[in-house]
């Protein structure tokens, strides 16, 4: 990491409390012996001064591994967990404080420490220490970890209000639109232009279903499919025998819930750029399968594809991929190469809606295509 990013302000924290919390024990021995005829020879001038620079220094680069434990690799774990684990480590941290110290004192500093009896005390207060110091920081990282939630539901009711906002104008007196629509499908008696009329039938359809799409946070993967399926019906007008689709959705699978236009941008992407830009066009397929309690999406087609590693993704990889991370954490997976094509999968959980409402909708859209003059 680069020290730009390093935590300074912990690290300023992490100091000021050790360096206070030594300086507090310099004073508080200093107050123990207030004759200082009686008190040990060489003790303020030399053993006071060690609390700083050796004492709680040691402390320190003993707690480094613990905090590392408890607050990264174990971070998962509930707070009554972590706590328990503190406590079982207390009784090596403090021992190994004690010899460590004992041990560098007799050797290096040619001075004294407790001994006897005595040398309970330096089990106690580094005790009281040791919980006194890991108690701060699990209160420090709830306060943190419950103001970055703090943020990210004020983000989210910022965007969650966005949206609103963008779906109510998107809402303006939509029926215009539905309305222009049929006066065209009207307008085109003449023979042969059933194919135009079917084509604004479709359109409708496309449009009805991004509205309902900002109102609703699942669907049926039904409604999915049947958008997909005119969205392509559409393409194929443009490109012709260039593009052909396979849409594979076993029976069942209907009625699984997802978050609508998920598959859509990653269908548009084989389209545009793996389809299009290949001169005898290709293929397109989305394929759905039921994996346990996980439902399975795969869209794929034959198309130029692309080296991975060497190209920027496009907007629909990147919306798919962002929403599954939000939604489900759950990532897209790509696979493609030159001239064989481009593979996108992705699962996310498995949930049903009920089957009268799948009906219900089917049979409203199939109303819907009927009602334009034919």
């Amino acid at each position: 990491m680069h020290y730009r990013k390093w935590p300074w302000r912990e690290i300023g924290l992490l100091t000021g409390f050790y360096l206070v919390f030594a300086l507090f024990y310099m004073v508080v021995l200093r107050w123990s012996y207030p004759d200082m005829e009686n008190a040990p020879a060489g003790l303020f001038d030399y053993f006071n001064w060690r609390i700083v620079y050796l004492d709680y220094p040691l402390k320190a680069l003993f707690t480094l591994p613990i905090w590392y434990l408890t607050f990264r690799v174990f971070a998962g774990w509930s707070i009554w967990a972590k706590v328990a684990f503190n406590l079982v480590l207390l009784s090596f941290w403090v021992k190994g404080w004690q010899w460590s110290y004992y041990w560098l004192v007799e050797t290096f500093f040619d001075g004294r420490h407790l001994g006897g009896a005595g040398e309970w005390w330096d089990v106690y207060i580094p005790a009281l220490f040791y919980v006194l110091q890991f108690g701060i920081f699990h209160a420090y990282t709830y306060y943190h970890d419950l103001r970055q939630t703090e943020i990210a539901h004020a983000e989210s009711e910022r965007l969650a209000l966005a949206s609103e906002l963008s779906a109510l104008k998107a809402q303006l007196n939509p029926h215009f639109l539905y309305n222009a629509f049929n006066t065209i499908a009207a307008s085109a008696t003449g023979p042969g232009q059933e194919r135009t009329r079917d084509m604004i039938a479709q359109l409708s359809d496309l449009f009805r279903y991004q509205l309902r799409a900002n109102a609703l946070d699942r669907l049926p993967l039904s409604a999915e499919v049947a958008f997909i399926s005119d969205y392509l019906e559409l393409e194929k007008a443009r490109f012709g025998e260039r593009l052909s689709y396979e849409i594979d959705v076993p029976e069942g699978l209907e009625r699984a819930l997802l978050p609508p236009l998920l598959l859509q941008p990653l269908v548009e992407n084989a389209v545009r750029h793996g389809v299009g830009p290949r001169v005898t066009g290709g293929k397109v397929t989305i394929r759905a399968r039921a994996d346990a309690e996980w439902l399975k999406l795969t869209v794929a087609d034959d198309g130029v594809g692309f080296e991975v590693a060497s190209v920027s993704r496009s907007y629909g990889l990147n919306n798919t991929e962002r929403r599954l991370a939000l939604l489900f954490q759950q990532t897209l997976h790509l696979r493609s190469a030159q001239k064989k094509g481009t593979r996108c999968t992705f699962t996310i959980p498995l949930e049903y809606a009920p089957k009268s409402i799948v009906d219900r909708r089917r049979s409203a859209r199939t109303h819907h295509v009927a009602e334009l003059p034919g």
